[in-house]
């Protein structure tokens, strides 16, 4: 059986009306930026990746209790990228580094 690998991007729009004056031009860029990566990565691991952008203020409020407390403290800085469940990057979103999650994840065999 193929491992399958689920990735979320978790952003707070919010944030950039509160500290830059350019609004929702960020937040917009990093759900683009997460649909641009869906797509690649469907095209190169169809039925096997799942991406999903989240806002982290809009979409489920008693989700991500541990990442909205590190996010409260300053200890990290959206977006958040988790791949599988694992906080792997936060402060932005590179797709190469993600690429190279996901191939190290499929190499390395199913999942038992």
């Amino acid at each position: 059986m193929l491992q399958r690998v689920h990735i979320q991007i978790l952003d707070n729009p919010m944030e950039e009306i509160l500290f830059d004056g350019e609004e929702l031009e960020s937040s917009v860029s990093n759900r683009q930026l997460t649909e641009e990566l869906k797509n690649e990565l469907n095209y190169f691991y169809p039925s096997v990746v799942c991406i999903e952008y989240k806002d982290l203020f809009m979409d489920g409020e008693g989700d991500f209790e541990e990442i909205r407390e590190l996010l409260r403290l300053g200890v990290i800085t959206t977006p958040v990228v988790l791949i599988n469940g694992m906080l792997k990057i936060q402060g932005s979103i590179p797709a190469s580094l993600i690429k190279q999650e996901v191939e190290k994840l499929l190499s390395s065999g199913p999942a038992h």
